[in-house]
């Protein structure tokens, strides 16, 4: 099994950029990744990578080796995994990668019922402050936001649901400044908004309600309090500063709880996807399908919108 675990060592170098990167993703030491690697090319009597204090790269046969045996590795790994997982529940650490807001008001609170059907399992969720819109490979699973169709690469998707721009504002700031009843409205008040160059000028509002009404094109006014956060943006709405425009799946909590009060409920922003996205390139553990069934029977049909209400 010493050649295997060289195969193993060499494409972890490869992935990873190095080999203290490496020794990580093997939890081992950098001492033990450089002999295999070294015992490696000593059997094959070919030199593999060049190494450098600073660079790091394949050779040719380094490059035509390594790709000869990623796939051989890769199916062994995953056949191993299936027998030794067969007959038992999916163990280990599950690293998820996830928008914050996500995190905070959709993952962490399913935790608790996650842990129930999968006791051997330990989450690692690693937060992200702004939408991504192509996977962290590290990661065994990415939750995506997408208003558009997702690039291609080297992974796998499965949306997960729909959501839709809200707006909201707390209950403090409507009994001072009134309930906008239409968007025209709008202009009379505190829209708060990221101070972003990437956002456009105008915002689209689609009629949701009975009854068929042509969209409206809102251009908000210069709002008293600028943010290019949307976490402060919330918590100046949660202080009453002004209405603010909210994913549905972030505002699900704040407006259960009566912290904020949708505003226009039968008008809605933009329609975004979330997906749940996994590496393509190797075999998908037990573990990512069993997060990945559990979201999915969570929030029920992914062209739906289940945080609208």
């Amino acid at each position: 099994m010493d050649q295997l675990d060289a195969l193993h060592a060499l494409l972890a170098v490869i992935d990873h950029g190095g080999f203290a990167a490496a020794a990580r993703a093997l939890n081992t030491s950098p001492a033990k990744v450089t002999r295999l690697i070294q015992d490696l090319e000593h059997k094959l009597n070919a030199r593999l990578l060049n190494r450098t204090t600073r660079t790091l790269s394949l050779t040719e046969a380094g490059e035509l080796y390594a790709g000869r045996v990623r796939p051989a590795v890769e199916a062994l790994r995953a056949a191993q995994d299936e027998v030794t997982t067969y007959n038992s529940l999916p163990s280990g650490v599950l690293r998820v990668n996830s928008l914050l807001d996500f995190a905070v008001t959709q993952l962490i609170p399913r935790v608790p019922r996650f842990s129930a059907l999968y006791p051997q399992l330990e989450l690692d969720v690693q937060v992200a402050d702004r939408l991504q819109m192509t996977p962290d490979l590290d990661a065994d699973l990415t939750i995506l936001f997408s208003r558009q169709p997702l690039p291609s690469g080297d992974f796998v998707a499965r949306r997960l649901a729909m959501t839709s721009g809200v707006l909201c504002a707390a209950p403090q700031y409507l009994k001072r400044h009134g309930l906008p009843l239409h968007p025209k409205d709008l202009v009379r008040h505190n829209c708060l908004i990221p101070s972003s160059k990437e956002l456009p000028e105008t915002f689209m509002l689609t009629w949701v309600g009975e009854g068929a009404v042509d969209p409206f094109e809102f251009h908000p006014g210069a709002p008293k309090f600028h943010s290019n956060s949307p976490e402060a943006l919330r918590h100046a709405a949660l202080h009453g500063l002004g209405l603010v425009g909210m994913l549905s799946v972030h505002a699900q909590p704040y407006l259960r709880s009566g912290a904020l009060v949708r505003v226009l409920p039968d008008w809605v922003g933009e329609r975004w996807e979330i997906w749940a996205a996994y590496s393509g390139r190797k075999h998908v553990p037990r573990k990512v399908h069993a997060l990945l069934d559990f979201l999915r029977q969570e929030l029920g049909d992914p062209l739906h919108d289940p945080w609208l209400f």
